[in-house]
């Protein structure tokens, strides 16, 4: 799935590449029913930003996030000149 991802990133316009790709990384890594749960907003100096749909989906991603940030680490493209993400916050 891995080698898929660039070649979806080079079909978006550039404005939108880093969260779009970011978007499709979280849905990866989490999986469909636990990235349901939770919308990704953006990576800001290492840090990915959520929105939870409710406290049980944020427990359910605090209690992975480590694994959830070597699996986006993994999957992220190296070319978006960002930091390796290193948590996972939330948004209200």
């Amino acid at each position: 799935m891995r080698d898929i991802l660039p070649l979806v990133v080079a079909a978006i316009p550039d404005e939108e590449s880093a969260a779009t790709t970011t978007a499709l990384a979280w849905t990866l890594a989490a999986g469909p029913s636990l990235s349901a749960r939770a919308e990704c907003l953006e990576v800001r100096d290492g840090v990915l930003w959520l929105r939870a749909a409710d406290a049980q989906a944020q427990a359910a991603i605090n209690s992975i996030s480590g694994d959830l940030c070597r699996a986006l680490n993994r999957t992220l493209p190296s070319n978006l000149n960002r930091p390796p993400l290193r948590r996972i916050a939330f948004l209200p």
